[in-house]
């Protein structure tokens, strides 16, 4: 089953379809914790997050129709280039209107192993959709995603993994997961699995109980790739326990860039700091918001999944 691409709505973030729960999770004894984990996740700190939310949040906005976006995407592919990559701008195409997907690729050790996407927004808007002149810094939604990704691919760039990592900047999310559905077409008809991806949207306004909510996929287009997709929501919030001091909830996915994958099949997950921040697609949703402590923690937890999922064994 699967659901045809640009068949979503404008995105609201805001309020979840259904209220997320706390989860208790212990951490895991020390002998039991993976040093090489550990010592990668001990590398992310808020300093250079900061660095690049600034980066972004600096464009008068980032709307999808906004002539910034085109000089957004080429300050994003310098960074990837900077950490050693090589990205790619991949375009797509609707009612005649073009932008691009930022991607860039951390193949496996061996060459082949399966596909894991990790993924972000890096188009923001105002309250209005179609307002693409007002200033509109995006700082949380969705420069955070994306700054932790960056983070992610910098610290990844010479780990010898078993999987392939794709790293994927989507455009035209904030208009209907536009950028997403295209690129999760594209996948399709090249026959391209995905075994696992992560979306990170709004992540970097600590909630008033400091919590992150891990999302899952409880329904939607798809059933038979719930079950994967808690599981693997479950190795999110361990990690959350083992590297961080982050309270979490478990909630389901919605509203972003994850659901035209979950349409094809495929098993997703997200985190996400939950209701609550009153800047969203406002100007005020600007750098100094957020809280870079908390960013680095989420940050962290989506590395040390990653890594659960691709690391060879010792």
């Amino acid at each position: 089953m699967s659901r045809p691409p640009f068949g979503y709505p404008v995105p609201d973030k805001r309020h979840p379809p259904s209220a997320s729960l706390p989860v208790a999770r212990s951490k895991s004894a020390e002998a039991g914790r993976d040093p090489r984990v550990a010592a990668l996740v001990d590398l992310i700190g808020p300093a250079a997050l900061r660095e690049h939310v600034a980066e972004l949040a600096a464009f008068p906005t980032r709307h999808t129709f906004s002539p910034h976006l085109d000089a957004a995407a080429r300050r994003l592919t310098g960074r990837f280039a900077d950490a050693g990559y090589e990205p790619a701008r991949v375009p797509w195409t609707r009612s005649g209107r073009t932008a691009d997907n930022v991607v860039c690729d951390k193949p496996a050790e061996d060459g082949a192993g399966r596909l894991v996407i990790l993924c972000a927004h890096y188009d923001c808007r105002m309250a209005t959709a179609g307002d693409s002149v007002s200033r509109a810094p995006g700082a949380d939604d969705n420069a955070s995603g994306v700054a932790a990704v960056l983070e992610i691919a910098r610290v990844l760039r010479d780990v010898p993994l078993r999987d392939t990592i794709r790293f994927v900047l989507f455009s035209g999310e904030e208009q209907g997961l536009w950028g997403s559905s295209a690129y999760a077409e594209d996948l399709a008809a090249a026959g391209t699995p995905v075994h696992r991806l992560i979306n990170l949207d709004m992540i970097g306004f600590r909630p008033p109980d400091g919590s992150v909510t891990v999302e899952r996929d409880l329904g939607n287009a798809v059933p038979g790739n719930d079950r994967p997709s808690r599981e693997f929501g479950d190795v999110m919030a361990q990690a959350a326990a083992d590297h961080t001091d982050l309270p979490v909830r478990l909630g389901p996915i919605f509203a972003s860039d994850y659901m035209p994958f979950e349409a094809r099949g495929h098993v997703t997950i997200g985190a996400y700091e939950g209701e609550g921040n009153p800047h969203y697609h406002d100007t005020s949703d600007d750098v100094d918001t957020l809280d870079y402590g908390y960013l680095a923690d989420v940050t962290r937890l989506t590395l040390a999944t990653l890594l659960a999922v691709s690391l060879p064994p010792a």
